[in-house]
């Protein structure tokens, strides 16, 4: 058996591309990085505003946004507060932080309208493929039969988890809830939220892959973000379309880097919450373009286990959003889908 290591969300497969057009006027940008959510994040911001010390007070501000989300909905951490619910087998009402109820209500909204392929209480099954927290990620030699995978299926389903007064109630106490597929997409929009209200108009804000922009870059053009080809194998070959995005988020996600192989079949790393079994739908990437990061961060996942069709269909009845799908035809075959609305150039 093979395995390729696997990281829940593409960070590869979202390479950060800003276009340096030439123009007459080039403002000062600030630049910030760091680690959150177990992955990167890197912010870029247009500022007429070069003094060290503002920079340094808006790094600890971020930080401190980041650091907050991640108490509130990481499963790695042993206290936080997605812990602490995991690990209470009750079904009286818990009181979470708005942050956190927020993000669960739209983690139900996306469950109904997909009919459950985007899923958060599929825990059971992250821990029997390998993917819970503190697992490493993948099959090492056992291949899960169909009794097992049933098993856990008993303590899944994102209808036996609801939302009452505010209050977030297990109606089977031994569910639990995983946000990998959706926080990063909230952290982005709690960052770009953060620096509005700090009059910071012209941004880009990435996290594990996830991105919202809004205005115009340094050189007063949009903002342009690379989509990966699957058949790329160094940087010139591997961006091959790009996306101007302003007042706009962008997530992608997909299993041509995050899969693994048993017997030369290939299982991507988007279990189907449904099925048990990992997505087998061919597409190898799926890219969705929304308001809010927290939903395009959803979706993209969702695309993934949907397949294109169905996958399509939601996008086109879904207001203000698109997306753009790379599906595997054969082995290093591919062709594009992309939904009416969808704009993307060519590289």
């Amino acid at each position: 058996m093979e395995i390729i290591e696997m990281k829940k969300k593409l960070i590869a497969n979202l390479i950060i591309f800003i276009f340096c057009i030439s123009c007459e006027k080039t403002q000062y940008q600030i630049e910030l990085t760091g680690f959150t959510m177990g992955t990167t994040y890197n912010i870029k911001m247009v500022t007429n505003n070069v003094e060290t010390s503002y920079k340094t007070n808006l790094n600890n501000q971020i930080d401190s946004i980041l650091h907050s989300i991640n108490k509130q909905m990481s499963t790695y951490l042993y206290d936080s507060e997605i812990s602490a619910f995991n690990n209470s087998e009750s079904i009286a009402p818990v009181n979470i932080s708005n942050e956190f109820l927020y993000v669960v209500k739209r983690a139900l909204h996306w469950a109904k309208k997909t009919d459950g392929a985007f899923d958060i209480t599929l825990v059971p099954l992250l821990y029997l493929w390998g993917f819970g927290p503190g697992q490493k990620g993948g099959l090492t030699d056992v291949f899960p039969d169909e009794e097992s995978i049933n098993k856990r299926k008993i303590h899944m389903g994102y209808n036996k988890l609801m939302i009452k007064n505010n209050q977030l109630v297990k109606k089977d106490p031994y569910i639990k809830i995983d946000l990998n597929a959706i926080a990063k997409g909230f952290g982005v929009d709690a960052i770009s939220d953060f620096l509005q209200s700090k009059e910071i108009n012209n941004y880009m804000v990435e996290i594990g892959g996830e991105i919202r922009c809004s205005g115009l870059n340094r050189k007063n053009k949009p903002w342009m973000i690379a989509i990966e080809n699957p058949e790329g194998d160094n940087l010139k070959n591997t961006i091959r379309w790009a996306v101007a995005l302003n007042n706009m988020s962008m997530a992608t996600s997909g299993d041509y880097r995050n899969y693994f192989e048993i017997d030369n079949e290939r299982y991507s790393h988007e279990i189907d919450p449904r099925s048990g079994y990992p997505a087998k739908t061919n597409i190898a990437s799926a890219t969705v373009i929304s308001p809010k990061c927290v939903d395009a961060d959803a979706l993209a996942t969702a695309l993934i286990i949907l397949g294109k069709d169905k996958a399509i269909q939601l996008i086109e009845n879904t207001n203000n959003t698109e997306a753009f799908l790379i599906i595997r035809k054969e082995k290093d075959v591919y062709e594009t889908v992309r939904t009416s609305g969808m704009k993307i150039e060519e590289m």
